[in-house]
């Protein structure tokens, strides 16, 4: 034992907070495995750390020594009588039990039901990083990412997202900086929202396929849980799932955005993924330690430790031991077998490994299948302990080139692959697409205010208003705003070229002009483009109409040379003249007018908000889901059953799982695009039982009618609905 390793009374071998050993802590783990492999230091109240491979799995094994159940975080900032979180924080033999309870809701088949969702999660918030090219990929994707999964797991409303995850990392950073004050207050915070998720869930029936109705339902070692009991591992799972994933997500794009070779190897190789990935977790554990308290005296490696010392396991420096491990601080995505322990060991080990390891594989297949390359603009910051990954992450996105080869036409749609014939500006940051079919193709037939869907590279799907009047056959054009915060779609047409193709579905219309005395139309900005094409149709029809046109500058109001002709236009450009009183337009208004209105969402609330006060309706299009539109209502079911009239096929539906992915793991295809409930292309008709809507198109009455609904999003009120499918 090197002197540097005192087996007595405890000096301090290391700082965990030290600069030198944060950031990248390789050297400071060698030199400890090597020389003082049980470390005393003296940060967060003074603990023991083991270092070797061996020492962390055996002392993981035996519980009874190494006690989870006496409140071990390492930090711990909470008070002396917070009741402990299980799993995580107790022993068998009610360990053992209430793991049986939660295995069941972790198993690759119940999780694979969720993928789509998943998959679909990666793409949008990767497709706002292509979109934006250069930024920072934790504030803009790997923060986001994990928090939003785990409310779709758990069921709860992904609106909330933001709230939990902001709340989360105060805690977590209150708890490292041993700040009691706020993290008693961040951590208060937490409780009362789940404490809130728990109410609404008692008002509806027990749900075996609903994890939150189990614990709330079922028993654990012959108890009923207590709503504490209940929340604790709410509140436990939502902290550590988040943090880990968040962190090994940025490390994966650090160590792919290095390596250009590993990059390279893995678009060519994608099955390698699942195995690549292992290999990561093992390098750059994202949990640092996991903490323990002994309960009698133990010695490991020739020093004892004293009973009732908090024990940190250290499984990051574990990971990276050459005893265990050949060229152990080398990432080779060969390597086989590879027993790394980044979820922990024995019975304690991470309860959500599975659902990890899928949103893992999900984010690097998507950010592989979205880009062409990708790269490190700048120098990555490290995450505050216990977490090991970096806290920004400076990365350059380039799109994913336009390619058609392998194009699958799906079932449920009617699709073909256009021409770009010209391509022109028509505003700042708005680009005119013009698509034509072959020349002996002659185009369906659409009314004003439909829209197609345009299919990208990565089976990226974006819906684009059609711009000119449903009389010409021979073409469709659309307008496109490069949408600084997008999704990535824009940025991707906005590559396009004269010459190129791409896969487009048919017209759809949910947004259809209706018969009227007249119309007053509203637009902002790109919300110009379904406008146009209704107001060449009220002309035809000789019926009066006005249109109020809101933008920033002149300069960002796209085809306005074709509108300020017309003396029924009035343009608002809010650089100008601030934004415009709409209760005033509103109220100039005829009252035998249709309102019709389409643009940004604080625009369309705006206008809605007018309208309800002057008491007329309105007929508006939303580009995104409306606040508040995708919460659930009070006593909504999130796991029901879906019958399928024509098919006569029965669906169960799990928390967190659409309607229509459900289906379509029944073999029954609903056609859909958004996956928001804004698009309406997946409208069905319900039969029987009562939808909870969370889409952003449905009239009012059209929700009250109850006879139609968006599976996209929406889910049930009742044990089972019957839809005409």
């Amino acid at each position: 034992m090197s002197s540097g390793c005192p087996v007595s009374q405890p000096n301090e071998d290391w700082d965990p907070l030290a600069a030198k050993n944060h950031a990248d802590p390789t050297d400071v783990y060698t030199r400890l495995r090597d020389e003082c492999p049980v470390a005393w230091s003296d940060r967060f109240g003074g603990f023991y750390a083991l270092t070797r491979f061996k020492d962390v799995t055996e002392s993981a094994l035996d519980w009874h020594t190494f006690t989870s159940a006496q409140k071990t975080p390492i930090p711990d900032a909470t008070s002396p009588d917070r009741p402990p979180r299980a799993p995580a924080e107790v022993d068998p033999p009610f360990h053992t039990a209430y793991r049986d309870l939660l295995n069941r809701f972790f198993t690759p088949e119940y999780i694979r039901r969720i993928e789509p969702v998943i998959r679909r999660t990666a793409r949008d918030l990767i497709g706002r990083c292509v979109s934006l090219g250069e930024v920072d990929a934790v504030a803009s994707f790997t923060f986001y990412m994990p928090i939003q999964v785990q409310c779709i797991f758990l069921g709860i409303s992904v609106e909330d997202a933001d709230r939990i995850k902001t709340t989360i990392n105060r805690i977590i950073d209150a708890g490292a900086a041993g700040d009691t004050e706020t993290h008693k207050a961040a951590n208060d915070d937490i409780y009362d929202y789940i404490y809130q998720v728990l109410a609404t869930r008692k008002k509806a029936p027990h749900d075996p396929n609903d994890l939150i109705s189990a614990m709330i339902y079922e028993e654990v070692d012959g108890r009923r849980l207590t709503d504490d009991d209940i929340a604790g591992t709410i509140r436990l799972f939502l902290q550590a799932g988040h943090g880990t994933t968040t962190n090994m997500l940025g490390s994966i794009i650090r160590h792919v955005a290095e390596n250009s070779e590993d990059q390279k190897r893995l678009r060519n190789e994608p099955k390698l993924i699942p195995q690549a990935i292992e290999e990561m977790l093992r390098v750059w554990t994202p949990v640092r330690l996991v903490g323990r308290k002994t309960t009698r005296d133990v010695e490991i490696e020739g020093r004892t430790i004293p009973q009732g010392s908090r024990v940190g396991l250290m499984v990051s420096a574990a990971n990276l031991d050459e005893r265990k491990f050949d060229h152990a601080d080398k990432v080779d995505f060969d390597r086989k077998p590879n027993p790394h322990i980044a979820f922990g060991f024995g019975p304690h080990r991470c309860v959500g490994a599975s659902l990890a390891r899928e949103q893992l594989r999900i984010a690097a297949e998507e950010l592989l299948s979205m880009t062409d390359d990708f790269e490190l603009t700048g120098e990555p910051e490290a995450s505050t302990w216990t977490h090991l990954g970096p806290s920004k992450l400076p990365v350059r996105f380039v799109p994913r080139s336009v390619d058609l080869t392998g194009s699958v036409i799906r079932a449920g749609y009617r699709e073909l692959v256009m021409n770009i014939a010209a391509v022109r500006d028509v505003a700042e940051a708005t680009r005119e697409i013009e698509l034509r079919a072959n020349e002996d193709a002659e185009l369906p037939e659409w009314t004003a205010g439909a829209h197609i869907d345009l299919v990208l590279p990565g089976e990226i799907i974006r819906s684009y208003s059609l711009v000119d009047g449903p009389s010409d056959r021979t073409c469709w054009r659309i307008a496109v705003l490069r949408e600084e915060n997008g999704r990535g779609g824009s940025a991707m047409i906005h590559t396009l070229k004269a010459g190129d193709q791409v896969r487009v579905r048919w017209p759809r219309n949910k947004f259809a002009l209706e018969d009227a005395e007249g119309y007053h139309f509203f637009a902002s900005g790109i919300g110009i483009t379904p406008i146009l094409p209704m107001i060449e149709e009220a002309q035809q029809r000789g019926v009066p109409w006005r249109l109020d046109y809101v933008g920033r500058t002149r300069d960002r109001l796209a085809y306005l040379d074709r509108l300020e002709g017309h003396e029924q236009v009035r343009v608002h450009p809010t650089s100008e003249h601030g934004r415009p009183e709409l209760d005033m337009l509103v109220a100039a208004s005829d009252e035998r007018s249709a309102i019709y209105a389409c643009g940004s969402q604080g625009f369309l609330l705006g206008v809605e908000e007018a309208a309800e006060r002057a008491g007329r309706n309105l007929h508006a299009e939303w580009f995104a889901p409306k606040p508040g539109a995708r919460q659930a209502a009070a006593g909504s079911h999130e796991a029901f059953t879906v019958h399928l009239q024509r098919s006569d096929v029965d669906v169960s539906v799990q928390p967190g799982q659409s309607i229509i992915d459900a289906c379509a793991e029944a073999g029954v295809t609903i056609p859909a695009a958004c996956f928001e409930g804004t698009c309406s292309s997946c409208l069905s008709t319900v039969l029987e039982g009562v939808p909870d809507h969370r889409d952003s198109f449905l009239s009012p009455k059209e929700r009250e009618s109850g006879m139609l609904m968006a599976p996209c999003v929406s889910k049930s009120m009742t044990e089972r609905l019957v839809l005409d499918w």
